[in-house]
C-alpha cells in the first residue's frame, strides 16, 4: 500500500502551487475591480507622433491600418519604417500614406548594423519627431487597434501620473488556429489580466508612450544604439532612471495568433530569453509561475494515484480555482476588449478547461529552453548577444 500522507518536500511543492494558484485568482479580481476606479483625463490633446516599424505584409496589417486610421485622438501623425522598398509591406503602407497626406509618412531604415532591425526601423521612423509633439507612441502593426487605443494609453503620460505608459495584447486564436496558439492564449490571457505596479512594470513595444521630458531623459538614439529589444532596453533603463511606467489597464489590443507548436514555443523561447539577459529578476519570476504549477500539479497526481486524499484534495481545489480565474478573466474581457473581440476571448477562455493542463506544460518548456545561450532568431535574423542583450552580431536566416 502507498503512503497515506504526502511527505514534507511534496507538500511543500503542492501548497506552493495552490497558493500561486489563490494569487492568480485574486489578481484576475483585483484586476476587474481595479478597472472599475474613475480615471483623470488630459485637458488639452497635444500632437503626438507614432512610431510603426514593420517587416511584410502579415494578414493583419489592414486590420491594423484601417484601427490607427480611426484613432479617436484628434492630433496624431504616423511615421512607417520598413527595412528595405522591396519589403511586401511597402506599397500597402505607400497607399495608406497617399490617402492621408500630413498624416502619415514612409521611411526606408536599410538593413541594422548592430542592432535589432525593429530597433533601427524605430529609430529611423523617430526623424520624423518635432519639436511641438508632446509623446511618442510606438505600436506593433499585428495588433487590431480600437478606436480608443491612443487615447487610452496617452492619458496617464499627459496628466502625469508617469512619464511611460505601456498596455499588452490581448492574444486571441486566429481563424484555423491550432491547440498550441489557444494553449498561448490562455497563458497570455493571465498576463494580461494581472493587475499591475508602476515601479515595477515593464514596458511592452506594441503600446507604449513616452513623454517629451523621458524622450530627451532617455535619449533613445544612444540608447537603442545596439539593443536588440526596445522595450526591454527601455525598461531597464527606465528603472535605473527611476523613471516609473504606468500600465493602462484597457490598453489591452486584440493580437491574433496561428502558432504551431514548434512556433509558440520557438516565440516562448524568444521572450523568456530575452527577459534573462535584460531583466534577469523578472525572469526567475516568471520561471517560478512556469514551473510550480507542473511541479505542484504533477505532485498532487502523484499523490492522489497512490490513494493520498489531501492529493485529490489539491486537484479539486486547484480545478475550482481555475474554473474561478477563467469567469473573473472573461469579465476583464468584456470590461476592455470591443465587443466582437470579447466574445472570441470569451469562447477561447471558456474552452481553457479542455487544454489543461498544455499552457503550463509549454510555458515551463520554453523557460527551461531559455535559461541557457545568448542568440535570438527573429524575423529572418539570428543575433547574437553579450551578458547585457547588446547585439554582438547578426546572420540572416535562409529563406
Amino acid at each position: 500500500m502507498g503512503k497515506s500522507r504526502m511527505g514534507m518536500v511534496e507538500a511543500g511543492l503542492v501548497a506552493a502551487w495552490l497558493v500561486l494558484a489563490l494569487a492568480a485568482t485574486l489578481a484576475s479580481a483585483l484586476t476587474l475591480r481595479l478597472l472599475r476606479r474613475p480615471q483623470p483625463w488630459p485637458e488639452a490633446t497635444p500632437p503626438v507622433l507614432v512610431l510603426v516599424p514593420v517587416r511584410g505584409a502579415g494578414p493583419l496589417l489592414p486590420g491594423f491600418l484601417a484601427g490607427l486610421a480611426a484613432q479617436d485622438w484628434p492630433d496624431w501623425r504616423v511615421a512607417f519604417a520598413v527595412e528595405a522598398g522591396m519589403d511586401p509591406a511597402h506599397p500597402v503602407l505607400a497607399r495608406f500614406v497617399a490617402a492621408h497626406p500630413g498624416r502619415a509618412s514612409l521611411v526606408i531604415a536599410g538593413p541594422a548594423r548592430g542592432r535589432g532591425q525593429k530597433v533601427q526601423n524605430l529609430l529611423a521612423a523617430l526623424r520624423a519627431l518635432r519639436p511641438a509633439d508632446a509623446a511618442v507612441v510606438t505600436l506593433d502593426a499585428d495588433i487590431l487597434p480600437p478606436p480608443d487605443l491612443l487615447r487610452a494609453l496617452l492619458r496617464p503620460v499627459l496628466t502625469g501620473q508617469a512619464p511611460i505608459a505601456s498596455g499588452y495584447r490581448w492574444s486571441l486564436p486566429a481563424a484555423g488556429a491550432g491547440w498550441a496558439s489557444r494553449a498561448l492564449c490562455l497563458t497570455e490571457a493571465g498576463i494580461a489580466t494581472l493587475p499591475r505596479l508602476a515601479a515595477a512594470n515593464i514596458c511592452w513595444g506594441g503600446a507604449t508612450a513616452i513623454s517629451r521630458a523621458a524622450l530627451e531623459a532617455l535619449d533613445l538614439p544612444r540608447l537603442w544604439d545596439r539593443a536588440m529589444s526596445d522595450d526591454l532596453v527601455l525598461t531597464r533603463a527606465a528603472q535605473e532612471r527611476g523613471l516609473l511606467i504606468y500600465a493602462p489597464l484597457t490598453v489591452r489590443p486584440p493580437a491574433p495568433v496561428a502558432l504551431g507548436m514548434r512556433g509558440v514555443l520557438e516565440f516562448g523561447r524568444r521572450q523568456y530569453r530575452l527577459l534573462r539577459l535584460h531583466l534577469p529578476r523578472a525572469w526567475l519570476l516568471a520561471g517560478v509561475a512556469a514551473l510550480l504549477p507542473v511541479l505542484g500539479g504533477l505532485t498532487a497526481l502523484a499523490a492522489a494515484l497512490r490513494g493520498v486524499p489531501s492529493g485529490l484534495a489539491a486537484l479539486g481545489m486547484a480545478m475550482l480555482l481555475g474554473g474561478l480565474r477563467l469567469r473573473l478573466r472573461g469579465a476583464v474581457a468584456a470590461a476592455v476588449l470591443p465587443p466582437e473581440a470579447a466574445t472570441a476571448a470569451r469562447r477561447a477562455l471558456a474552452q481553457g478547461a479542455w487544454l489543461q493542463p498544455a499552457p503550463a506544460l509549454l510555458a515551463a518548456a520554453a523557460w527551461l529552453g531559455s535559461a541557457f545561450g545568448r542568440e535570438i532568431a527573429w524575423a529572418g535574423r539570428r543575433y547574437r548577444l553579450d551578458r547585457a542583450g547588446q547585439v554582438m552580431g547578426m546572420t540572416r536566416l535562409a529563406g
